[in-house]
């Protein structure tokens, strides 16, 4: 799901609590699903309208101006972007930060909603603002999260927590049609203003869908609930004649993608087509009045791995030029390893850069590598199509990767053995049996350590004494003593405060990054306390949201490592054919 927040990450990969967004390549054409030519809708062209770099959210159109949501500094506005020119102003307002939702069936004017201090909980106020000259002015006497008119203006349809309303055109005459079981937003009324479509938010689950009911509030459902391959649908609007519903389907694993979809309006049965994918994701997509043209968003997501120094507050590149994330460096700091963004392959190169080779190509994406102590191998988790993750290994020199052990469940997090010869890895978070396991290299056997069952995220402490390793709801850090063979509970924090855990180089303290708790900071727990204590508070740095989350790592040195945010974002018209 995409969402504007308050923070301009290029591309806030849309988890239930962020936002983000993705651009393109010039000319880029995407794969079709389904049947032949003629028969399902397909996209034919891709044409980038805007070049200005600035973060963008929301997205309309009139046919001849797209009207965009941005920020180009610390506040929002709205901005007009000629389609045949691409010349672009910013449309007079009052307000200091400004949303723009909806555009009048006469053009007229825009349905925009100010934030401001309501926008944390989404409660803003709606007004209408006059496109080319003139005073805004309020509708009505509402608030709410998202608003839309019908095709004839004469109804307003808005969100408010987990409530849908109906009201006239003018604000007036609001009424509650419907209540669901979590936040609603992104409502849009059907062509023929007979039914109302809608994302529902699950944080429960940690998903979006789509859901429709009819406009006088009966007969609520799941617009996929028959439709079983996509867990993060968001964000539709009809094509002009109303025979379309395009939408959006966020993916977070193996990697951070948005593409767009199409849905026949032709019963609950109808079956959806994937139009754009990869390496651009497209998001707020805005049919043309032109039946076979829509205007979307897109992301090209690009990273910059960063060095920090809490007693400078400074941030120094380490890859001059290269787009990358996962990090790893040899015990001598002499190589590196990494893996490119977007395309996922993986990469080794000495430290300054020099003596760079590509280890793996697509369709394989690679993630997490660990280099040996001898610095002769990588091991990384390889993600390939069809078949569930693999902890492989790689030789600095290249060449064909091989497994370490088969299995039937995706495995993650590998770590290495003091002597080299053994891989201690867990499994992903949502495997039906978890466990942590270490598979010798040498005799091939494969040893599950006691007591791990229902633990994931497994961390080896330089030494070789202890394991480190996570709940599945991420509230609890267990360790694991080797001179005992016994777990304790070491720490207890908050779901989502502990991420990406590193050893000290003496094994004495566990470090991670704390995202949620007071303020986002490096924090670390000894081995014989169990409350953690701040390293460093962590400002300045606009970090990209990679398939796992927001990456860190340390340096042989202590050094931290994180991943800034270059992703672009830009307007695009997509030329389209649909039967």
């Amino acid at each position: 799901m995409f969402r504007p927040v308050g923070k301009s990450s290029s591309w806030a990969l849309i988890t239930i609590a962020g936002t983000l967004l993705f651009p393109i390549v010039s000319g880029l054409c995407a794969n079709r699903l389904g049947k032949s030519a003629g028969h399902t809708p397909k996209l034919d062209a891709i044409v980038q309208i805007t070049h200005d770099g600035i973060s963008k959210t929301n997205l309309l159109s009139d046919g001849s101006n797209i009207y965009v949501s941005e920020w180009p500094a610390a506040h929002h506005i709205v901005a007009r972007v000629s389609v045949k020119t691409s010349d672009r102003s910013v449309i007079s307002s009052s307000f200091k930060n400004i949303q723009a939702l909806d555009i009048s069936p006469d053009q007229t004017r825009l349905l925009v909603t100010p934030l401001h201090a309501g926008a944390a909980t989404g409660e803003n106020e709606f007004w209408t603002l006059p496109i080319n000259s003139g005073r805004a002015e309020r509708l009505g006497e509402l608030n709410g999260r998202d608003a839309s008119w019908s095709e004839d203006g004469k109804q307003l349809v808005f969100c408010k927590g987990s409530n849908l309303y109906l009201a006239s055109g003018d604000g007036s005459s609001a009424k509650k049609i419907f209540e669901a079981d979590g936040p609603v937003f992104a409502p849009h009324i059907s062509n023929d203003g007979k039914r109302i479509r809608f994302t529902l938010e699950s944080a429960a689950e940690n998903k979006t869908s789509l859901w429709e009911i009819n406009i006088d509030g009966s007969k609520p459902h799941d617009v996929l609930e028959r439709w079983q391959d996509v867990s993060n649908a968001c964000c539709g609007s009809w094509t002009a004649d109303g025979h379309y519903y395009i939408f959006q389907v966020t993916q977070s694993n193996p990697t951070a993608f948005t593409s767009l979809w199409a849905l026949a309006d032709s019963g609950r049965n109808a079956t959806p087509f994937q139009l754009t994918e990869g390496p651009i994701s497209f998001a707020y997509a805005s049919p043309s009045r032109e039946r076979n043209k829509l205007w979307a968003i897109g992301v090209l997501p690009a990273g910059e791995a960063v060095k920090y120094s809490p007693a400078r507050k400074k941030f120094t590149p380490l890859l001059a030029g290269v787009s990358a994330t996962d990090l790893d460096y040899s015990a001598d700091g002499k190589w590196v390893t990494y893996v490119s963004i977007p395309d996922g392959e993986l990469y080794r190169s000495r430290a300054d850069g020099s003596d760079q080779m590509r280890l793996t190509s697509a369709p394989e994406r690679a993630a997490l590598p660990r280099w040996s102590r001898d610095a002769k191998q990588i091991a990384y988790v390889s993600m390939q199509p069809g078949r569930p993750w693999r902890i492989s290994l790689m030789a600095i020199s290249g060449g064909a990767s091989r497994d370490v052990i088969s299995d039937k469940q995706s495995q993650i997090d590998p770590n290495w053995s003091r002597d080299g010869h053994r891989i201690m890895f867990g499994y992903v978070r949502t495997s039906e049996h978890l466990s942590i396991k270490i598979a010798d290299l040498i005799t091939h056997k494969v040893q599950e350590i006691p007591g791990s069952e229902g633990l994931f995220s497994p961390r080896w402490s330089p030494n070789g004494r202890y394991i480190a390793a996570l709940t599945p709801d991420f509230t609890k850090v267990m360790l694991f003593d080797f001179r005992t063979g016994k777990w304790s509970n070491w720490l207890n924090e908050p779901a989502g405060a502990v991420n990406y855990p590193v050893w000290s180089a003496d094994s004495r303290s566990l470090y991670f990054d704390d995202l949620v708790t007071d303020e986002e900071s490096i924090r670390s727990v000894r081995v014989d306390q169990h409350r953690a204590q701040r390293v460093f508070k962590l400002q300045g740095i606009e970090r990209y949201p990679g398939p796992f989350g927001l990456w860190s790592g340390r340096m042989p040195d202590g050094s931290w490592m994180f991943v800034r945010d270059h992703s672009t974002q830009e307007v695009y018209q997509l030329s389209l054919e649909l039967p």
